[in-house]
């Protein structure tokens, strides 16, 4: 027996590994070759190649791109299914300008995240949580304002602001990671595969205001079943401002005194939202006119307050990962071997999970 892991890796991990490190083909032919120390050296062809399936990655080679991919052997054989943009069950929150190749990566690390927690749970005394929350079907007679509201009241809510929206978020089953996306590009990326626990990926480069009206976004994507017509953006969008912010309750509060930028700063302690979402609903609710709004847009962008607000929220923790991720290494003896088990490396799970959930390195 020569202990390699038995099977043909899975093209599709192959390249979603790869574009989860931000690799091109070429960047990992050229690590391949440094490990194996190759001579002559291997091409960008050759990756090319075991990523179309038309070249057999097992024993030895599979070994190398593992070890190349920062995951393990019997990870890369695994029949898992990966997920991408146009399958209606992967969304991002991210401005207009962001490349096409931080999107790949985006959708690869969440694709992979998922795979991870997934087999880290089977070694966990916590168990994923059921979903079990029924979309509310909007366009027409219901937009997704009713979708806010009704989840309020499946949720048990009280009147006012929510408390904790990653708190609301892992009620109804979804598994909330926050992660540094190495800038302000995409602010948060969900997905969520039929059957399965939604996964939502909240970026921390963000404020923490901002990370709490992105992940309410997110929400809507999975409260919401939207006719083909809307702009399920535009969706999300609206269904977050109802969520944190019911109209029938900010309303009297955003009409009491005169909208200035101190005014806003009350009412996001108050409301915990941004002055500046706080800001689109008073304009949205008819509070103010555009031509108001307009004016303190720009005041509040000479204060500088679109690059970072005064009186910043605290950070909303999560629960639910850090938990299973906490009785997953208890049950496999250490982080090493979770690592393992969830089919990474240690720094790689480091990475995705943060210092804070995996907690001190084994010594």
């Amino acid at each position: 027996m020569n202990g390699f892991v038995a099977g043909d890796a899975n093209p599709d991990l192959l390249i979603a590994a790869r574009e989860a490190l931000g690799w091109t083909q070429k960047r990992l032919a050229e690590e391949l070759t440094r490990l194996a120390k190759a001579e002559p050296e291997i091409s960008q062809g050759y990756v090319s190649r075991a990523e179309r399936g038309s070249l057999t990655v097992a024993g030895e080679r599979l070994e190398l791109f593992a070890k190349a991919l920062d995951v393990t052997p019997d990870f890369l054989v695994s029949d898992a299914k990966l997920w991408s943009l146009g399958e209606g069950c992967l969304y991002h929150r991210n401005r207009a300008s962001t490349k096409a190749s931080a999107l790949r990566r985006l959708h690869a690390r969440i694709n992979l995240l998922r795979l991870h927690l997934r087999r880290l749970a089977v070694d966990s005394t916590v168990p994923l949580r059921e979903f079990t929350l029924v979309p509310m079907r909007v366009g027409g007679i219901d937009g997704p304002e009713d979708a806010a509201r009704a989840l309020r009241r499946t949720l048990d809510l009280p009147d006012g602001p929510i408390d904790s929206v990653t708190a609301v978020a892992e009620q109804v089953g979804a598994l909330v990671v926050p992660m540094s996306l190495g800038g302000r590009e995409v602010d948060a990326t969900s997905l969520h595969p039929p059957g399965e626990a939604p996964v939502f990926v909240v970026n921390t480069d963000a404020p923490a205001e901002r990370q709490r009206f992105t992940l309410a976004h997110e929400l809507g994507h999975i409260a919401c079943a939207p006719t083909p017509d809307l702009d399920v953006e535009e969706m999300a969008q609206a269904f977050a401002s109802e969520l944190l912010a019911p109209a029938a309750q900010v309303r009297g509060d955003l009409r009491a005194m005169p909208i200035t930028p101190a005014r806003l700063l009350q009412l996001k302690a108050q409301w915990r939202m941004s002055a500046a979402a706080l800001l689109r609903r008073a304009v949205d609710l008819a509070v103010i006119t555009d031509s108001r709004y307009r004016t303190l847009n720009t005041q509040m962008s000479a204060l500088g307050w679109k690059t970072g607000e005064p009186e910043p929220l605290p950070d909303e923790v999560p629960a639910v990962v850090p938990a299973l991720v906490a009785a997953a290494v208890r049950s496999t003896g250490g982080v090493d071997a979770a690592a393992a088990k969830a089919g990474t490396t240690t720094e790689s799970l480091r990475a995705m999970l943060g210092d804070d959930v995996l907690g001190a390195d084994d010594d």
